[in-house]
């Protein structure tokens, strides 16, 4: 009984070693790829597609959400169409895309922006509908115009909500792309990933896995700076 337990337990520390490397490997294999360049160009594609996706599907997603958020008869008519579309997961909907942009650069890039519209759409209509209805009143009590309750109200009330909805749409992004470079790309973080994964060369998959993160972490920061920039009553409503 005491062999077995012992052959179990020298059986489980193999295998947790080749699962687990040791940090140090990960981090001279994280070094030397970054260094040495074996990593420059997949994580130049990675970032290109994170950032071209998020900018197509966002801006998308910002100017149907401040309409569908501003008028009560458009939302109406598109509301159902998006509460049916936004709980489709997105990789179910890759053959299609493939269909429509064939195997390249502009299927990667629409399933990214596919998967960023919906989260600045939905946050940037909820932002626009919790605007206190009074702003209006006081636009239109001191003359102001349609676009002047558009520029005063809309956009200030929202930007909050819109800032919330690019964060949500970037990690949507970062995750998107990773998995779309793991099943059909030879370029990108993700192809790295899955190659690593495939040969067993988990201090690759590890030191990836180590970049993406930092990836997911720059991109929230800088939003949440910008976000500071841009929202500071938010940001001093909070503190109070």
């Amino acid at each position: 009984m005491v062999l077995i337990i012992w052959e179990v337990l020298a059986r489980f520390k193999v295998i947790s070693a080749i699962i687990f490397p040791a940090p140090t490997l990960i981090i001279q294999t994280l070094i030397t790829g970054i260094i040495g360049g074996e990593y420059t160009m997949d994580l130049y594609y990675t970032f290109t597609r994170i950032i071209g996706g998020f900018f197509i599907g966002g801006s998308a997603g910002l100017v149907l959400g401040l309409i569908m958020g501003w008028s009560r008869p458009i939302r109406k008519i598109l509301d159902p169409i998006v509460a049916a579309l936004h709980p489709l997961p997105k990789f179910s909907l890759l053959p299609m895309i493939i269909i429509i942009f064939g195997i390249g650069e502009s299927s990667r890039i629409a399933m990214v922006t596919l998967a960023t519209f919906f989260p600045m759409l939905i946050t940037t209509m909820a932002g626009v509908m919790e605007i206190n209805p009074t702003y209006y009143e006081v636009v239109d009590n001191y003359g102001g115009n349609t676009f002047d309750a558009f520029r005063k109200v809309v956009l200030p009330g929202s930007l909050p909500f819109v800032m919330s909805g690019a964060r949500l749409s970037l990690r949507s992004a970062l995750t998107i792309t990773i998995g779309v470079e793991m099943i059909f790309s030879n370029t990108g973080l993700g192809s790295i990933l899955w190659l690593a994964w495939e040969t067993m060369r988990l201090t690759h998959m590890w030191s990836v896995l180590i970049i993406v993160s930092i990836i997911g972490m720059g991109l929230t920061w800088v939003l949440e700076k910008a976000k500071q920039k841009l929202t500071p009553w938010h940001q001093e409503g909070r503190t109070t």
